[in-house]
């Protein structure tokens, strides 16, 4: 299996844990749980990516950190403003993300409140939008599994 298609299985599982249930985060929101969720032992793994020396930095070209930072940014930003706001993700504007980027995910579902549900979790201000901050949460959950299932988890040579 293909290390984007781990990624893929990884994300899916992270987000179903944004349903936990009994959770008592503030403001109904569920991010520790969404961090901390331990993934399920994959029957597989994956080729850890050897460390290769940073190249040197240019003024010219971004780092390889600003270019994931200028991916998420565009990432929300295609989403966000559909409907209104260019600064939330309103519930349609997240089914739409969750739809296109995290596919893997919502194909599998054979509950279709799962979204809905996922969207109240994430939603700390409860205000019926994803701000950036909250969307990152589940970016940032999503990033942990990775790194915690293909990383520390792997055992090293």
């Amino acid at each position: 299996m293909s290390r984007s298609a781990v990624i893929a299985e990884i994300a899916a599982h992270v987000a179903e844990s944004v349903l936990c249930a009994g959770c008592t985060g503030k403001g109904g929101g569920c991010v520790v749980r969404l961090i901390t969720a331990p993934v399920p032992a994959l029957p597989y793994r994956t080729a850890v990516v050897p460390r290769t020396e940073p190249s040197p930095y240019t003024p010219t070209m971004p780092t390889e950190t600003e270019r994931c930072i200028e991916s998420l940014l565009a990432v929300f930003q295609r989403y966000a403003g559909r409907e209104g706001d260019n600064c939330t993700l309103s519930k349609r504007e997240f089914l739409a993300f969750m739809n296109t980027e995290l596919a893997a995910f919502t194909k599998n579902q054979k509950d279709p409140g799962v979204v809905d549900r996922m969207m109240k979790k994430l939603d700390l201000n409860s205000d019926g939008q994803l701000d950036f901050q909250e969307f990152l949460n589940l970016i940032g959950g999503i990033a942990v599994a990775c790194h915690n299932s293909l990383v520390v988890n792997t055992p090293s040579a």
